[in-house]
């Protein structure tokens, strides 16, 4: 079996069997379409990248997830082999809940990085873990973005922090952005437009 130089390893491990091919810095590995999966909420998946405009078709190595217009709705940053980063905006209006914590820790790493929330609404449960990377070569925001569908609240919110303490709190209005710092026992509502 022949092996391609430049996918997946660099030099000759002792045992190979057959030849190299040399591709230069060219990649095999890409120029697939690329997908984006919707959660229908009844644990199954539907393929929308065509719908959702994101269907493009390149050599993709990394993906960021945040909400960079403050609008409710979560944007991607693509990175794809030896191109600029391209910046896809969610712009179709939605009357859906969502809430986005940004957690700041105290006690623990200002990060908040390891800290576990864990939100219920209409009788479903949703947990998000802060952290800084999210596979190969792509990162994510340290704020976390729970999508509420119909709901206009949290029913109850907990966070655990690495530090051990446990935060909880009680019915909490949607489509709002908070703070939370460990330890303050009050979530702060974030107002983005004076950020922007």
């Amino acid at each position: 079996m022949d092996l391609i130089e430049n996918v997946g390893r660099r030099a000759r491990v002792s045992g190979d069997q057959g030849d190299f091919i040399d591709v230069g810095v060219f990649s095999v590995n890409g120029f697939e379409r690329n997908s984006l999966w919707r959660n229908d909420g009844s644990g199954h998946f539907a393929e929308v990248a065509f719908l959702e405009n994101a269907a493009r078709i390149a050599d993709g190595r990394g993906l960021g997830v945040l909400d960079i217009d403050r609008d409710g709705d979560l944007d991607l940053v693509l990175n794809n082999y030896l191109q600029p980063a391209e910046l896809l905006v969610h712009r179709t209006p939605s009357s859906h809940g969502w809430l986005e914590l940004e957690l700041v820790g105290v006690e623990s790493n200002r990060s908040a990085i390891g800290a576990r929330v864990v939100i219920e609404h209409g009788g479903k449960r949703q947990e998000r873990e802060v952290g800084s990377t999210a596979g190969y070569l792509s990162g994510q925001s340290l704020r976390q973005h729970f999508g509420l569908g119909d709901a206009g609240s949290v029913d109850a919110l907990e966070v655990r922090w690495p530090s051990g303490r446990v935060e909880r709190f009680g019915k909490t209005v949607a489509k709002r952005a908070y703070r939370l710092r460990e330890g303050d026992g009050w979530l702060a509502p974030v107002d983005y437009s004076r950020v922007r």
